[in-house]
Order: structure tokens, then C-alpha cells, then sequence
């Protein structure tokens, strides 16, 4: 299958706020596929941001680099596929056992 322009493109939402990720998704999701959210809009915002980017008709990767002991970091990508992200990805320092795991539960 190939991918469109716009499928190819990801913008890395590195911004302070809600208003300021939102401005951004207006503004570019015409020609944007995914838009990156990580830990510091999502610490700011929550997962609350990350339904209203969804909600929009947009594709959420969210980047927060999950990283502990495997059942915490499956639960935590389980509870990321639950908001609707298209991607999240683990950091594969968390090792093999932790990647496993988060592949057999989801």
C-alpha cells in the first residue's frame, strides 16, 4: 500500500498548552497524519487533550516512552489504546520480558 504525503507526515505537538496543540491541529491536520503528543504536553494536559485531538478526526501517536516493570507498562499501553492512540511506543531498555508482555496484551 502506499502512503500518501500526508500519511508520511508527523508534527511533534512540543507546545505548553491545550489552546496551543489545539491551534495546531486546526491549523495543519488537512495536510498532517499524526500528531506526536508526549510527556511534556501530557503532563501539562492529560489524557483529556488527547481525546479532543481524536475527536477531531485526527491520529494520535502518543510518545511517552514507557519504561518499568512489564505489567505496569502493559496496563499503561492497554489504558493509551483505550484513548484511541494510533501508535505509543516502550522504551526497549524496559527489556524483553516488558515488550513481550505489552505485545501479548494488546
Amino acid at each position: 500500500m502506499k502512503l500518501s504525503a500526508k500519511d508520511r507526515l508527523v508534527v511533534a505537538l512540543d507546545v505548553d498548552s491545550r489552546e496551543q496543540a489545539i491551534s495546531l491541529v486546526e491549523e495543519l491536520s488537512p495536510f498532517v497524519g499524526l500528531f506526536k503528543v508526549g510527556s511534556q504536553l501530557f503532563t501539562s494536559v492529560g489524557p483529556e487533550l488527547v481525546k479532543e485531538i481524536i475527536g477531531r478526526g485526527a491520529k494520535v501517536f502518543l510518545d511517552l516512552k514507557y519504561h518499568d516493570i512489564p505489567n505496569t507498562v502493559a496496563n499503561a499501553v492497554v489504558a493509551a489504546m483505550r484513548l484511541g492512540v494510533s501508535i505509543c511506543n516502550v522504551h526497549a531498555l524496559g527489556g524483553l520480558a516488558m515488550m513481550r508482555q505489552v505485545a501479548e496484551e494488546c
